[in-house]
């Protein structure tokens, strides 16, 4: 196991900035680094080149030096200048949030699909670093305007061009193949209702214990790569899905890179959005706005789009005094995102199984007034 640095750079009076911290250190662990340190700057703006300021830097590579650092990880997204003049000044593999992300991506992934979309992902992000890179190993070679080691990157740019272009070309027939699926389920009478939220809120086991599966739980992120499908126990219309969980500061460019995953939350009749109900109030604040803007920002709440959410996990709470302050607390979020009084907030257990026939009542409720049309095409 490799040591880890995390490294942050932080505005004045940032709201959250230790949670955000506190889940990014979960993330490392998550993806296998032992964690012995954390240094933090508060900073107006960051360095152009380094982002971190040159004394923080030294501070840095004090700790690296001290504790046999193996490699920095930075919450922060870094330029490929960034990156490889951070990399020059401490002697470590340097990590962002995004490299990081796609590690446990990499960890999780079992289908060929998703492998292909952190791939794609992957690729968009090393490109401009390996023209930097290399431009600095071969910047003697031609020391003219352009010089900078444009025949050293050029070649291997132009493949990772061409593998990218083959990637999106391969992806693009796989979700096309997938929205001809969802159209076709609609077409013979499915009502889709496709569980989301923020990663450990527990939706895949919402999933099995509404569908008597047993796909795999974990409380480490990213669990769920792939959606999975299955019918609500005892109906022969209601097809659930199980989708990729979110996480806050998620990059928006991992974001399109699952595309294919996103139409499943896109073509959906219902959300499911499952909330941890035994998060601290700001910390279920925070999430609940992280995944009603994703939603938003990916198309997936249209105006005729039902939600029901699962307030999950209150066998983890004292009383129904807590329970019911965290249901006004995500009812009162919700109402700010103008949804028409389309959602319905159920507090449950799905681990316990407390409420989940109230739940399911209500599931099959809101699929009862969805008027299930025949789609010609997409």
């Amino acid at each position: 196991m490799q040591n880890a640095l995390i490294a942050m750079l932080r505005r004045p009076k940032e709201a959250y900035w230790r949670y955000k911290l506190q889940e990014f250190k979960r993330l490392s662990i998550a993806a296998g680094y032992n964690v012995v340190g954390e240094i933090i700057q508060v900073k107006k703006a960051p360095k152009a080149a380094t982002l971190f300021g040159r004394g923080k830097i030294e501070e840095i590579k004090k700790v690296i030096e001290e504790k046999g650092v193996d490699v920095l990880l930075v919450y922060n997204t870094l330029k490929s200048i960034q990156k490889m003049n951070l990399e020059l000044m401490t002697g470590v593999r340097v990590l962002d949030r995004y490299d990081l992300t796609l590690e446990i991506f990499v960890q999780n992934a079992t289908d060929a699909v998703s492998k292909l979309q952190i791939e794609l992902a992957r690729i968009s992000k090393e490109i401009p670093y390996i023209r930097l890179i290399t431009a600095l190993k071969h910047r003697k070679d031609r020391p003219f305007i352009r010089a900078g080691g444009e025949y050293g990157w050029s070649p291997k740019v132009a493949e990772l061009r061409r593998r990218m272009k083959k990637i999106r070309l391969e992806i693009q027939k796989h979700r096309e193949e997938k929205i001809r699926l969802i159209f076709e389920r609609k077409e013979k009478g499915f009502v889709l209702a496709c569980i989301t939220g923020y990663y450990n809120a527990g939706k895949t086991t919402l999933f099995n214990s509404l569908t008597y599966e047993n796909k795999p739980v974990s409380d480490l992120p990213f669990t769920t790569l792939s959606s999975k499908y299955s019918r609500l126990q005892n109906s022969q219309k209601l097809l659930l899905i199980d989708t990729i969980g979110f996480v806050i500061d998620l990059d928006p460019r991992i974001i399109k890179s699952f595309e294919i995953n996103i139409e499943d939350l896109r073509y959906s009749d219902i959300l499911i959005l499952t909330i941890d109900a035994s998060d601290p109030l700001d910390w279920l604040q925070i999430k609940t706005k992280t995944i009603m803007d994703y939603l938003i920002d990916i198309g997936a709440l249209t105006s005729n789009k039902q939600i029901l959410v699962a307030l999950n996990k209150i066998d983890l709470l004292n009383d129904r005094f807590e329970i019911e302050s965290r249901r006004n607390q995500v009812e009162e979020i919700l109402m700010k995102y103008d949804l028409d009084g389309r959602f319905v907030i159920i507090p449950i257990s799905a681990k316990k199984g407390i409420n989940l026939e109230s739940f399911v009542r209500e599931l099959l409720d809101k699929a009862s007034r969805i008027e299930v049309r025949e789609i010609k095409g997409f």
